[in-house]
């Protein structure tokens, strides 16, 4: 993951008002899925964490828009335990006659 501060502020805030960014909490995935970036921003101030695995990966949702999770989530997340469930598409009975 290549984004620095800047880049991640600059993202958060083209999508979110200032109302919405404010005590909120905006976390982003590397590709490989073995890096997490947290933005977080207040009144005072912004904080970027990051947290780099060694081995395995963090179980990220393969959703392709933005999801709200709770801190219980986060924490599982952060602990590399699935935040989601993953949803199986049924199968489908197609018979060919």
């Amino acid at each position: 993951m290549k984004m620095g501060i800047l880049k991640i502020q600059q993202l958060v805030s083209f999508n979110f008002s200032p109302t919405q960014m404010i005590n909120s909490v905006f976390i982003f995935c590397s590709k490989d899925k073995k890096t997490v970036k947290i933005y977080y921003e207040n009144e005072y101030g912004f904080w970027l964490l990051q947290n780099k695995l060694t081995t395995g990966k963090f179980k990220w949702p393969e959703i392709g828009e933005n999801i709200k999770i709770d801190r219980r989530q986060l924490d599982w997340l952060l602990k590399g335990l699935d935040v989601i469930e993953h949803k199986v598409k049924p199968k489908l009975d197609v018979k060919y006659y």
